[in-house]
């Protein structure tokens, strides 16, 4: 009888224990947030990294960000730690900011932020690889990759959509204009070469981009954008008055002119590669197959 008894009692010593272990399991594996990170104290250095920490959940975590982040809403109210060109250091260390996510071209500000033992993570997002591949890089830091594969797997078959929707047109050559002078003739611009996502979305409209060969952004004189002659123009317009957009290219000589292919592009998301890279090709592939039918 006594064996028995003791046999019992092991067992249950066995079932509790298995059964603890197991709801450990479930917690870990089915949790948002790790145990792992929740005394992070981040910092963002720009406006579409912060689109990524709320987008993958790590809002919670986010202490601090820069002046000119506000998207989503409740970025506007964290703490202001000045642009990525001028970080207000002593406000980091106020903050007692551990982490802070800043893009792969801030090589001199990663430097001073890891003198302060601050844990520097680095992404990029020229391209629309570089944007998918933030979710990677995000995931294996913070420990959440069960957030970040959802969300790039969502973007991934977003775009791939958008593919299978755009209408078959003939191919032709596009030029995407960043920025420019406004308010007057058109006499140069900043134009998308090679290597980031406007690049990559003309690629996916099945159009061509004359300056592909450039570097990235190349200030390209108005002698040049006649020579290419573009069929479509997407101007990507920060002038102040908005009703003239059209009138700064008349009487330019282009095929894109002439065919009334110029499309004005309003909306600010569209110059901040990163979460929303998904809407940003849906509008450009909604609006040229808006002109396309006209």
């Amino acid at each position: 009888m006594k064996y028995i008894k003791e046999n019992f009692i092991i067992f249950l010593i066995i079932v509790l224990f298995a059964s603890i272990l197991t709801a450990v399991l479930f917690i870990y594996y089915n949790s948002d947030y790790k145990a792992d990170n929740k005394n992070i104290r981040i910092a963002s250095l720009s406006p579409s990294i912060t689109e990524y920490i709320y987008d993958i959940k790590m809002d919670k975590y986010l202490v601090a960000d820069t002046t000119y982040c506000n998207y989503p809403e409740q970025a506007k109210y964290k703490e202001k730690i000045g642009s990525f060109s001028d970080i207000n250091y002593e406000m980091v260390a106020k903050l007692n900011i551990n982490t802070a996510i800043i893009h792969s071209h801030m090589a001199e500000q990663k430097l001073r932020l890891e003198k302060m033992g601050i844990k520097v993570i680095v992404i990029n997002n020229n391209t629309i690889d570089d944007i998918l591949s933030a979710y990677d890089i995000l995931g294996d830091a913070f420990n959440i990759k069960n957030i970040t594969d959802e969300r790039k797997n969502e973007i991934i078959s977003k775009i791939n959509s958008i593919k299978n929707n755009i209408k078959k047109h003939n191919k032709k050559t596009a030029v995407v204009s960043i920025f420019r002078n406004y308010g007057s003739k058109v006499s140069s611009i900043t134009a998308a070469g090679g290597n980031n996502i406007y690049n990559d979305i003309l690629n996916i409209l099945n159009l061509k981009n004359p300056f592909e060969n450039l570097p990235a952004y190349t200030e390209v004189s108005l002698e040049s954008i006649i020579a290419s002659n573009p069929d479509v123009i997407f101007d990507l317009y920060h002038g102040r008055d908005t009703t003239y957009a059209y009138n700064d290219w008349k009487n330019i000589p282009l095929n894109a002119v002439n065919d009334n292919k110029i499309i004005i592009l309003y909306d600010t998301y569209l110059s901040l590669p990163g979460p929303r890279i998904d809407k940003i090709i849906e509008k450009f592939a909604s609006e040229y197959n808006r002109v396309s039918n006209d």
